[in-house]
């Protein structure tokens, strides 16, 4: 049994609504209902279980009975050049039109690079996973993907790039320490797919926001003062160890909906969203792009920029030999 109902109720309510009253409710209205219960949940909508999975958990699945369809995000060269059994490659700018033939009964685990593109692809899912239609899809990230899995790069092309970020932690000294507040709010964009079932909007509207959704940190210091700067961390956080200078504290689970701030987002101003990893800032930023949102993810979050004062999730590399997933 669907560990959801209720929410799943909810979204079949909203698209039952849309079909017998047309044009009282946009394609906003049953996007952002999906939304607010994804993100102020934010576990999968089968099992309710966390979006992310560490290598340990997905190496236990590998070798287990009920094993995860798993798609890899990653060039095709470097896919090639190693990948962990079983999974297929996919290119994120098809998102939208491979959704319909991803598996309902088998748990997806998305791979990519660092975990970020993976993370993007999963929030898509999951938010198609809470139309009825496709009540069963489910999907996790690869926390820190292929880096966390070996960091040898004669073997696997580009398992160094969470190693080359922390390394740098260029901007530890830059945060600020006093809270910035915003009561100006402002309309919701409209989106116009043409679609009206929840899955159908995501379906059409994946493809687009998948192009040009990342940002990085030397550019958002280099200009903090054009952007609408998130920062996604609790707010005790926000002010210790402080935030980029400029930045909105939102707080997980709580700030992203109809009825919390989502109206405080801007429709002519860029969002910049970020996080400890950029693992969730690209779930919210593949959202707010499908809502549409002039979104970007700030790539590897202050992991990549100020790694020694990061509160929390930490990279680390790889500590123990996962050779046996990998073919």
């Amino acid at each position: 049994m669907l560990r959801k109902n209720v929410s799943l109720l909810l979204v079949a309510f909203v698209l039952c609504f849309t079909f017998g009253c047309p044009g009282i409710i946009s394609e906003f209205d049953v996007l952002s209902a999906a939304g607010d219960i994804y993100y102020t949940d934010y576990t999968t909508p089968a099992t309710g279980v966390s979006p992310n999975i560490t290598i340990d958990d997905l190496l236990l699945l590998v070798n287990g009975d009920d094993p995860p369809y798993i798609i890899d995000w990653r060039k095709a060269e470097d896919y090639a050049a190693g990948h962990i059994i079983d999974a297929v490659n996919l290119a994120l700018a098809d998102i939208g039109s491979q959704l319909a033939t991803l598996p309902k009964d088998q748990l997806i685990v998305n791979v990519c690079y660092s975990g970020q593109t993976a993370s993007f692809a999963t929030a898509v899912m999951n938010l198609a996973g809470l139309d009825p239609e496709f009540a069963g899809l489910e999907a996790r990230n690869l926390k820190f993907g292929m880096c966390s899995v070996t960091t040898d790069t004669s073997f696997i092309p580009g398992t160094d790039k969470w190693v080359n970020q922390v390394a740098e932690d260029e901007f530890a000294e830059s945060l600020e320490q006093t809270a910035n507040t915003t009561s100006t709010t402002h309309e919701f964009p409209e989106i116009n797919t043409g679609e009206t079932s929840l899955a159908g909007i995501i379906a059409e509207a994946a493809g687009d926001a998948a192009s040009g959704w990342t940002i990085e940190a030397a550019e958002v210091f280099a200009n903090a003062d054009e952007y609408f700067i998130i920062n996604y961390w609790p707010e005790d956080q926000y002010l210790d160890p402080g935030h980029i200078p400029g930045a909105y504290q939102f707080t997980p689970k709580a700030s992203l909906s109809t009825g919390a701030d989502l109206n405080l987002l801007p429709t002519d101003q860029t969002i910049v969203v970020y996080c400890y990893t950029g693992q969730t800032s690209a779930q919210v930023t593949a959202y707010l792009r499908m809502l549409g949102y002039d979104a970007k993810s700030l790539l590897y979050g202050v992991n990549g920029f100020a790694y020694e004062v990061c509160p929390a999730s930490q990279y680390h590399e790889p500590e123990n030999d996962y050779s046996s997933i990998i073919e």
